[in-house]
């Protein structure tokens, strides 16, 4: 089924229609920067409320790789409606490795942990806060879910949903009798790190995507609202829905050069590749048996373009029908040459609509990559690195 990609103008509120908690101990409440509010909502809960949900958040290459941002969800409890949040929030580099934070956090007086990644106190109010740094993928998907693992007993962790990587964020007990999670809430991207200008916002590039229960396999969606605080109309805000998820980029410049690496795809398992090697405009690029090399060594900008060698991956002459040929070309700027990275795991061109996708869903070494209509299929999925 084809993915639909809609981008919202601008909603302009007062701070005060939503008071989302802030993002750790280390957060400043209304810190120079602003927000951005999404909702989420799922279908169908039991009567008696979730006992788990999963929020997949991608945190986007563009993304600067440092302390001062969260992508969060929140949620509450049938019988109590205090409840809490959990999300990512990026982190300096690391021997290497690109880094995230995970929070997971209750604001209820009367909640305990024992966890050793747990301490008494929510952003100095009551409840327990759970946090954890771990090695990450910029670009993969990670499902932030909330369980329950004993009776009011709940869990947070962190899955890398390509590599199957999982971290622990903590566990914590609420009050007794205050029963399952309810099924729908707010969410946000907050700067909580203070900025001199708006126009040096640093860039966020995020994707959440639709929540999930186990609970009778149920899905719903997230959608943008709206931005508000310091900065509002003057931080580049744009949401665009992405299937049952939403797409929000805000900020502009201070991002962190992210690593080239390969761009594999699912179906075939082999990666995008310019076979010529020689970055010449008008290259057509192919899929092929995955190396590592230069010829597949690929970049994401702070402007969503993915380029190598000093060359964009561009739609030919603008294209935007099933099947345009993806070239490589010189950088321009031009929406033909702006590529998300979606939580499905589809590449979808800014000005197209459409996904990249090996010609004809074939699969072999050489095979011609073009746009096509989005189908969600395997054929169609990319993972980075």
């Amino acid at each position: 089924m084809s993915t639909s990609r809609t981008w919202t103008g601008l909603l302009i509120v007062a701070a005060t229609a939503l008071s989302p908690a802030v993002a750790d101990a280390s957060a400043a409440i209304n810190a120079y920067g602003g927000n951005v509010s999404v909702s989420w909502s799922v279908s169908g809960v039991p009567s008696a409320g979730l006992t788990n949900i999963t929020f997949p958040i991608t945190v986007n290459p563009a993304t600067v790789h440092a302390a001062g941002t969260y992508f969060a969800q929140q949620y509450n409890f049938r019988n109590n409606s205090t409840g809490g949040y959990t999300g990512l929030q990026p982190r300096a580099n690391l021997n290497g490795h690109e880094r995230l934070h995970g929070v997971f956090s209750s604001f209820t007086n009367g909640a305990t942990s024992t966890d050793p990644n747990c301490h008494n106190g929510a952003d100095g109010g009551a409840g327990v806060s759970c946090a954890s740094d771990f090695d990450a993928v910029y670009g993969h998907t990670y499902a932030v879910t909330v369980a329950r693992t004993g009776t009011d007993t709940w869990t947070g962790t962190a899955t890398d949903t390509v590599t199957g990587a999982s971290s622990h964020i903590g566990t914590y007990r609420m009050p007794t009798g205050s029963g399952n999670l309810n099924g729908s809430h707010s969410g946000f991207v907050e700067y909580y790190s203070t900025t001199t200008n708006c126009a040096q916002l640093p860039r966020t590039d995020v994707v959440f995507g639709g929540p999930t229960s186990t609970d009778g396999n149920l899905t719903g969606t997230t959608r943008a609202n709206y931005e508000y605080g310091e900065c509002t109309g003057q931080a580049n805000f744009q949401a665009g829905n992405v299937g049952n998820g939403v797409h929000v980029t805000r900020g502009w410049g201070g991002t962190t050069p992210t690593p080239g690496t390969v761009v594999r795809n699912t179906g075939s398992g082999r990666c995008l590749d310019d076979p010529a090697g020689n970055t010449n405009n008008g290259t057509r690029m192919a899929i092929g048996d995955c190396t590592g090399a230069s010829n597949q060594t690929w970049t994401s900008t702070s402007g969503n373009a993915l380029t190598l060698g000093g060359k964009c991956l561009d739609a030919y002459a603008g294209g935007t029908s099933p099947g345009t040929a993806v070239i490589l070309w010189d950088c321009h700027g031009g929406t033909n040459q702006q590529w998300v990275f979606g939580a499905d795991g589809a590449i979808r061109g800014t000005q197209s609509g459409l996904c990249l996708s090996p010609s004809g869903g074939a699969t072999g070494n050489g095979t011609l990559v073009v746009l096509a209509t989005c189908t969600g299929q395997p054929i169609q999925r990319w993972t980075r690195g």
